[in-house]
């Protein structure tokens, strides 16, 4: 009988064992999962679009460089403007290995292209030739794409990983937005949203991009439109030592 409450014993310890491994293999799952829907890469087939790509603030929205420098697919230097015409530029940082950025070198058909109902200036920027394959480059990209392979570019904008993309203002080469999108349709609906915002400013005279913008943002927080007498001090108002 002594054996027989021995294995009884040991089972007992094993299967207290593989209890204690399978909560620990369940809840590293659980932390995976929490993770994974975190980055908008959720396993539930119903995505978060609207969490996946965000809107910088216009009135703080930063100066990048204006001009990416590197090669073409074929090895050719270029150095590309980002800040010329009249339509924004959007730049999407992708890349040749990434399994998420293939919808958009599928969906990016043209260096032109209409979002939202309005025209915008498409540029594809991958890292440069010694990360990223040349080759692969020319066969995902459309032959209408501009693509342009630039580590530096990625530096310059503190690109966090691909896709990637950032929408700039062509007149003053400012972020009108930027974030990471996992689907093309959550890629469209920002870019139309950032551009009607935009078009909204100009519109109304709000350009909170210059100092003066902001000023004018500061008056009407503060109930003092144009045209405002607070704004035209009378002679007597001002001492004359100028204290």
């Amino acid at each position: 009988m002594t054996g027989v409450y021995a294995v009884v014993i040991a089972l007992a310890v094993v299967v207290v064992l593989l209890g204690i491994l399978v909560v620990g293999l369940l809840r590293s799952h659980a932390d995976i999962l929490r993770r994974l829907e975190s980055v908008g890469a959720g396993l539930d087939g119903s995505p978060d679009r609207h969490g996946q790509i965000t809107l910088t603030k216009r009135e703080s929205a930063p100066v990048r460089e204006r001009r990416v420098t590197g090669v073409t697919p074929d090895g050719d230097p270029l150095v590309a403007s980002l800040s010329t015409g009249s339509d924004p530029t959007l730049v999407a940082f992708l890349s040749t290995t990434c399994s998420t950025c293939t919808p958009f070198w599928e969906g990016f058909e043209s260096s032109l292209m209409h979002f939202g109902g309005h025209r915008h200036r498409v540029m594809v920027v991958t890292m440069g030739e010694s990360e990223e394959s040349p080759s692969r480059a020319q066969a995902l990209a459309k032959p209408g794409v501009d693509v342009v392979m630039s580590s530096s570019a990625w530096s310059d904008f503190e690109v966090p990983g691909a896709p990637y993309f950032v929408l700039l203002e062509p007149a003053t080469g400012r972020v009108i937005g930027e974030g990471s999108a996992m689907s093309f349709e959550s890629l469209e609906e920002f870019l139309s949203d950032a551009t009607n915002d935009r078009r909204w400013d100009l519109s109304r005279g709000v350009d909170d991009h210059s100092e003066e913008g902001r000023i004018d943002a500061d008056l009407r927080r503060a109930g003092i439109l144009p045209g405002d007498p607070r704004l035209y001090p009378r002679r007597g108002d001002i001492p004359e030592d100028g204290r």
